[in-house]
């Protein structure tokens, strides 16, 4: 029954659509928002709209467990011993001097910053200005709560409103908690690791108990299908989607070891790189998943060797890139991404051999479960009968398991890219965390029947506004985002998968040919003064 003092457009959904087979009632969001359900087609043209009515209550009963979201620190713990106006606070956004705003709130994290179990560079590229949103998006309540209140010096007294963009994504955030879409049912991960183990078991029995080359390279193939599969329950390790909420019951330290445990990639690495691409995504010289030089050059803003943030060094366009991989990397792409599982390891070792980069997210369990893997999969192919089996088995699993890395590319590589937020009068990381996580996103529409093979992934605009939702409630959002999306002008991008490949083809393409035209002379031409 729809809310009698509400009026509403309804939602046709697209062909490639594919909702809940269940009828679904209409629901009443916080704030007097009204939400009709995604499955009641009238036009092509009307999406799900989300407009206030009349009346100030909401339909959804109180939840017991929730808090005030936009005052989470305790009056007596602000002190009120400082106020500072937003220029103030910008001055403080160095390294050694980092100050951020929380809910009009300041915190000084200078001394904290290196000890942040996410890293530094997650929380470090906010200093100076409102991270409201972005702490919201990787953290709990509780941590929010128990954590912030030893750092606040003070409030800022001339905080700007927040857009009515900002507003409505931080209501359905709210919403979305009511409707129990950040708790995660144990039983889901459960029958995750099941799904994956069982294809471990294939492997072992095609290695084992089959003489057949076409059996042992079936199980090379079941393997790499295996690491691909497993892959997405680290992932939601990493971004504690696996568990949002003590109560949800899952070991997710334990979950993320057995991962890297049987795929041989630190999650504690995964982790550090990719909740800063979440933070700054596609942002030039920050988005640790776009700085591939010498290989890859989505933009052409990298050729200018510009220093990358993440990496903490120049990221040179040299004699190799311009002349063997960018001219040509949309040629290269595919078979790069069959040998790319190589880099990972590499980096994972890199990773958790080094301790000076400020990320304090290694453990010994993480490592010793990185030389579980060194052991156990030589192993395996050695039990081959000849050297070429046994390459031959490695190069085949690498290669499929490569269907990883083009899932995690092809949702960002083909969007806009942002420039340095150092450049003037550009917005920092290309504007509030909202905008920018949906203007650098591509969704895949798939079906439901396959949202097994894509791991979450498919919903990467949803998963980056909110990374903590579950992967199990992630298909029930969707058409809220692109209703708020369309409401907002912001570009919700959508394509099968065959498209979003055709699209990375032509976007490294486009790359690749203006690498061919361009000219280090002429580089430096452009940048002398006089």
């Amino acid at each position: 029954a729809s809310h009698p003092q509400t009026q509403h457009k309804r939602y046709r959904p697209d062909p490639l659509d594919v909702v809940d087979s269940e009828p679904r009632p209409s629901i009443a969001a916080p704030n007097g928002f009204f939400i009709m359900p995604p499955h009641i087609p009238e036009s092509e043209d009307d999406v799900i709209v989300l407009q206030r009515s009349d009346s100030s209550e909401s339909a959804l009963p109180a939840d017991p467990d929730s808090t005030n979201k936009q005052q989470l620190l305790p009056p007596s713990v602000s002190r009120q011993n400082g106020q500072y106006t937003v220029e103030e606070v910008a001055r403080h956004n160095k390294k050694d001097d980092a100050w951020l705003i929380y809910n009009n709130q300041v915190l000084d994290i200078s001394k904290w910053v290196s000890h942040h179990p996410g890293g530094e560079q997650t929380i470090y590229r906010f200093a100076g200005m409102d991270a409201t949103d972005e702490l919201r998006a990787f953290h709990d309540d509780w941590v929010l709560k128990t954590k912030l209140p030893h750092l606040v010096i003070g409030t800022v007294v001339d905080a700007p409103p927040p857009s009515q963009l900002v507003q409505d994504f931080r209501e359905l955030g709210e919403h979305f908690d009511k409707l129990g879409y950040f708790h995660v049912s144990p039983w889901f991960y459960v029958q995750k690791v099941m799904w994956v183990m069982s294809l471990f078991g294939c492997v072992l029995w095609l290695v084992f108990k089959e003489e057949s080359v076409a059996a042992h390279m079936l199980g090379a193939v079941v393997l790499g299908i295996f690491w691909q599969q497993f892959a997405f329950v680290g992932h939601d390790c990493g971004h504690m989607s696996a568990r949002t909420h003590a109560r949800d019951h899952i070991d997710v330290v334990n979950l993320g070891a057995l991962v890297t445990f049987f795929n041989g990639i630190s999650v504690s690495w995964w982790k550090a790189t990719h909740n800063v691409h979440h933070a700054v995504p596609n942002t030039v010289d920050c988005d640790p998943d776009i700085a591939h030089l010498p290989v890859f050059a989505v933009d052409k803003k990298m050729f200018e060797s510009l220093f990358n943030k993440y990496h903490g060094r120049v990221m040179e366009f040299d004699w190799a890139a311009r002349n063997i991989f960018v001219p040509y990397q949309h040629v290269w792409y595919y078979p790069i991404m069959a040998f790319a599982r190589w880099n990972l390891y590499i980096q994972s070792v890199l990773f958790l051999s080094h301790s000076n980069d400020g990320h304090k997210g290694r453990s010994t369990l993480d490592l010793m479960a990185l030389l579980g893997f060194f052991c156990w999969m030589p192993t395996l192919a050695l039990q081959l009968p000849s050297w070429v089996e046994v390459a031959a088995f490695v190069l085949l699993s690498h290669a499929v398991a490569g269907l990883l890395n083009v899932q995690i590319t092809l949702s960002h590589f083909s969007q806009p890219i942002f420039d340095s937020p150092d450049k003037e009068g550009v917005a920092k990381y290309g504007g509030d965390f909202f905008s920018r996580n949906v203007i650098s996103s591509l969704d895949v529409a798939c079906p439901t029947y396959l949202d097994w093979f894509h791991g979450g992934l498919q919903f990467q605009t949803l998963h980056h506004l909110y990374p903590r939702i579950g992967r199990q409630h992630l298909r029930k959002t969707e058409p809220l985002i692109k209703s708020l999306c369309k409401k907002h002008s912001l570009p919700y991008s959508r394509k099968s998968f065959w498209d979003c490949n055709v699209e990375i083809v032509k976007t490294l393409k486009s790359a690749a040919l203006d690498a061919r035209k361009w000219s280090p002379l002429i580089y430096e031409s452009m940048c002398a003064q006089g």
